[in-house]
């Protein structure tokens, strides 16, 4: 019975939360707003998502923009082109004040996803997608979230009797700024490390296969893969001297200036100090919600196990 509403809904495509595409930084089709009332701010590079229980993403806004509303309660829209994917209304939690304006945390209150059709949602979300493991709305949530597509980033930290190397998702940068924005698992060992430091370096996926990535992510932070055992050579990082892959195409050292717990993961909030550019035209990979993903001329890159 799956494999026919699979073949009848969506082509006898392989259902996932979401697909992963390679693309330059310039080829993301897909843009987000956040709106009040009459005023719709492009907030496409100042936003990111920053923990999944409970769910909650962070917006930055420049001072002119945020004289001209207030804050509190906002929705932020999904679009690519005019056409709009999603919708996501949030509270706000706190106000961090940055040097031109703004870091705004929310939490997501409520959610509405508009791609394809309401019974291709439907049979997407309540059957084909189903999970003990996630509900009906976190379902809807994610499928949101990840309708602007999220670069998978490698995350590089070091100190005398320790390192990791590792991807996420969860994070942004804030170039208008200099700031950085990573949500990471508070059960990652690595974590308590990098407050202490505050200090963490980050690049890019430009060289590598995807399931050299996903493979990082499997070991375990407190006894992460030896250095001479990976599979591919590291140099040291120009102020930090924290490992960089050789797949990288760029990097950036970061002072980690404030941080919150938000629930399951901690919000890290970091002052880039240094930025590496490696090789020019470079490309990483990104996570794309299924449904977003359908309507679209990304191609998708499979893991293989």
């Amino acid at each position: 019975m799956n494999k026919l509403i699979r073949k009848l809904f969506f082509r006898g495509a392989k259902i996932t939360t979401f697909l992963v595409t390679r693309l330059a930084e310039n080829e993301v089709k897909e843009t987000v707003f956040l709106k009040k009332g009459k005023h719709v701010f492009d907030i496409t590079k100042n936003h990111g998502m920053i923990c999944l229980d409970p769910f909650c993403m962070a917006a930055w806004l420049p001072d002119d923009k945020l004289n001209l509303i207030a804050p509190d309660e906002v929705t932020i829209q999904f679009k690519k082109a005019n056409k709009l994917n999603a919708v996501i209304k949030v509270s706000l939690i706190e106000k961090i004040a940055t040097e031109k304006g703004a870091l705004l945390l929310y939490k997501i209150e409520q959610v509405s996803n508009y791609q394809l059709n309401v019974l291709h949602r439907l049979v997407f979300f309540a059957y084909l997608l189903r999970s003990p493991k996630n509900t009906y709305q976190s379902r809807k949530v994610i499928s949101a979230l990840y309708s602007y597509p999220r670069n998978i980033i490698i995350v590089s930290y070091q100190d005398e009797n320790y390192y990791n190397i590792f991807p996420m998702d969860i994070h942004s940068y804030l170039e208008e700024e200099g700031l950085y924005i990573l949500g990471l698992r508070t059960t990652n060992i690595t974590l308590g490390k990098i407050l202490e430091a505050k200090k963490v370096l980050v690049c890019d996926t430009d060289q590598i296969d995807i399931n050299t990535v996903y493979n990082l992510g499997k070991h375990a932070s407190k006894s992460p893969t030896p250095k001479d055992q990976l599979p591919f050579k590291t140099a040291e990082s120009e102020l930090f001297g924290f490992p960089v892959p050789d797949f990288v195409g760029s990097y950036k050292e970061i002072e980690i200036i404030h941080h919150r717990k938000m629930g399951f993961h901690m919000l890290m909030l970091g002052k880039v100090v240094n930025s590496k550019k490696i090789r020019e035209n470079t490309a990483s990979f990104y996570h794309v919600g299924f449904l977003q993903f359908q309507k679209s001329d990304y191609k998708s890159v499979e893991a293989v196990y």
